[in-house]
């Protein structure tokens, strides 16, 4: 088992990309602690955890940080230490600039680049009292690396996440903490499956083919990738960004 009796923690844990890389963790034998804006719910906690007390979810909003520091104490005082973070929450967002408000772009930098700030600020503390050290992976995006048009908000909150990781990976190798980032392409969440809804099935074959392997991804497909940056098996990566995008950045 990759994590054996590693603590780890994972915002956006609830569903999409989160819960299968909740999921894959638990397997390998981690201890979970989930962080949502939702409650997790009953049957899941039943039928994929079963009900083990090696997971622990907690509904907490990452962008008030009085309430994560709350929680970042509780979690110490209870598991006694954090081996793994895992910055997955985030929201889309949709528009050029002109079509974007205020409050949308706000929104989207609230929780994707400040939301990442605020519960890595209140967790690393925990982490750095780790002899071995410890792993940050944070949830970038394909399109924070290449951009993309009518996406202004979206692309700005993952580009920034690139850097966020870069910047960190160099103030914390002394600590033996690695830090790296994912940048997935599309992938077949509730989410993405809830945008599709509003436009043409012809739109959505446009979308495939804008990847070189011609679909989305499937979080369990994504998680894989998140398990290697957390695990020893990517010991000496640190600063890295690494694509998982199906080909879609190979071309551009």
């Amino acid at each position: 088992m990759k994590l054996k009796d590693k603590v780890t923690v994972i915002t956006g844990a609830k569903r999409g990309l989160g819960l299968a890389t909740a999921k894959l963790f638990f397997e390998e034998g981690a201890v979970v602690i989930g962080i949502d804006q939702y409650e997790l719910g009953k049957d899941v906690y039943e039928k994929v955890f079963k009900k083990s007390d090696r997971v622990f979810f907690e509904k907490v909003d990452i962008t008030d940080p009085n309430a994560v520091k709350n929680f970042a104490l509780l979690v110490e005082k209870k598991f006694k230490k954090v081996n793994v973070l895992v910055n997955n929450a985030g929201i889309n967002s949709m528009g050029n600039i002109e079509e974007t408000t205020e409050e949308d772009f706000n929104k989207t930098i609230a929780v994707n680049v400040f939301g990442t700030f605020v519960v890595t600020k209140y967790f690393i503390p925990i982490i750095k009292k780790n002899k071995e050290g410890g792993s940050i992976v944070n949830v970038a995006s394909n399109i924070g690396m290449v951009g993309m048009a009518g996406r202004i908000a979206y692309t700005t909150s993952k580009g920034a996440i690139v850097n966020f990781t870069r910047s960190m990976a160099l103030d914390y190798a002394k600590n033996n903490i690695r830090i790296n980032a994912i940048a997935p392409g599309g992938i077949n969440t509730d989410m993405v499956i809830d945008f599709f809804k509003e436009y043409t099935e012809e739109f959505k074959l446009q979308v495939y083919a804008m990847h070189a392997l011609n679909r989305l991804a499937e979080p369990e497909e994504i998680a894989k990738g998140i398990l290697f940056l957390a695990s020893d098996d990517s010991s000496y990566a640190t600063g890295s960004i690494l694509s998982v995008d199906g080909g879609y950045t190979c071309g551009k």
